[in-house]
């Protein structure tokens, strides 16, 4: 269970990662944000931070693990982008060609404003992944926060380290 430091902690570390944007990055992230938390219930958000790609991302789990997540909400310097999971079968219900992107296991829709998350055509998407994961969304059920970007730079640390080249030996001197 998460106490309430923990909870602001959180929090106080997503701000941080929002602070990378311009302000109307950071408006329009801080509302798709409320949206999707008030559109799913009791999910998790994972939050990473790529910091070479200066990316925020969160996805929305209903477990601790972001690669279980039913959507996630990407901010690049650039664009806003809503990726869903099992992209690919979504493709029966988006008729209007929404979903962009190749991936094997994820699509995504850019999105300029509040309006367009607010549009049908992304509800229908939404209920269709929502479908397709067999989630029951309980709206009494308050998920969590959970900052994942810490734990990344550790993996990450531990992959170079391993392809790493071990240092030679030194051959021992001869003895006279």
């Amino acid at each position: 269970m998460v106490d309430d430091a923990q909870a602001k902690s959180a929090e106080s570390r997503l701000e941080s990662y929002f602070a990378n944007y311009d302000r109307a990055q950071i408006a329009l992230g801080k509302a798709l944000r409320a949206k999707l938390r008030a559109r799913l219930p009791g999910l998790s958000e994972i939050v990473y931070w790529y910091e070479r790609q200066r990316s925020l991302v969160i996805a929305y789990s209903p477990t601790e693990n972001g690669y279980e997540a039913l959507c996630s909400l990407a901010l690049y310097p650039s664009a806003v982008k809503l990726f869903f999971a099992h992209g690919p079968l979504l493709s029966k219900a988006d008729p209007h060609k929404l979903l962009q992107g190749s991936g094997k296991l994820v699509r995504y829709v850019e999105l300029a404003g509040v309006a367009d998350f607010e549009r049908a055509e992304i509800e229908t998407l939404m209920a269709a992944a929502l479908k397709l994961s067999k989630l029951r969304l309980d709206s009494s059920a308050k998920g969590s926060l959970i900052i994942k970007a810490e734990e990344q730079k550790q993996r990450a640390r531990r992959a170079r380290a391993t392809t790493r080249p071990a240092p030679a030996k030194r051959k021992a001197k001869p003895r006279r």
